[in-house]
């Protein structure tokens, strides 16, 4: 695939749609199964009939962790349940996203995960989330013979 013909392609042909998603009120501690479960970096929030509210990345979530965790301190891990029991997804998630549609170009999303130093674009359709878009797939796309090239 050229070079141009890549940037052309339209982020539906690449994205991810089958994705674990939570709902806002759900505990953090359902996002933490997800990630030591799941070898997924983001975790799209949706509300009523799947509307995009938010998305978390692993890289928020194990920020909100205490900093003994790694060191398996028993008050890092009374810390960190209380935390995660006590708080949910839209208390961590990032509401504010830039998203794109299923019809927007590759060379769109190369130029804003660029711009913004971001891993992962929602794709949504009319405020529903219908897929995920991250760096990984555009090089999965870019670089390995793949079915759908």
């Amino acid at each position: 695939m050229t070079n141009a013909t890549l940037l052309k392609t339209k982020v539906s042909q690449v994205m991810t749609e089958d994705l674990l998603t939570v709902k806002g009120n759900e505990s953090l501690n359902s996002v933490k199964k997800i990630f030591d479960t799941q070898n997924i970096n983001h975790i799209p929030v949706v509300g009523d009939e799947g509307k995009l509210i938010g998305i978390i990345s692993r890289k928020d979530f194990l920020l909100l962790l205490d900093w003994g965790t790694k060191l398996g301190l028993k008050s890092s891990e009374i810390k960190n349940k209380y935390l995660l029991d006590s708080n949910t997804a839209t208390d961590l998630m990032t509401s504010n996203m830039v998203t794109v549609k299923p019809e927007d170009t590759l060379a769109r999303c190369a130029e804003i995960l660029l711009r913004n130093k971001f891993h992962a674009l929602p794709v949504v359709e009319g405020g529903t989330l219908v897929g995920l878009i991250t760096t990984f797939d555009m090089l999965v796309e870019a670089y390995i013979d793949s079915p759908r090239s």
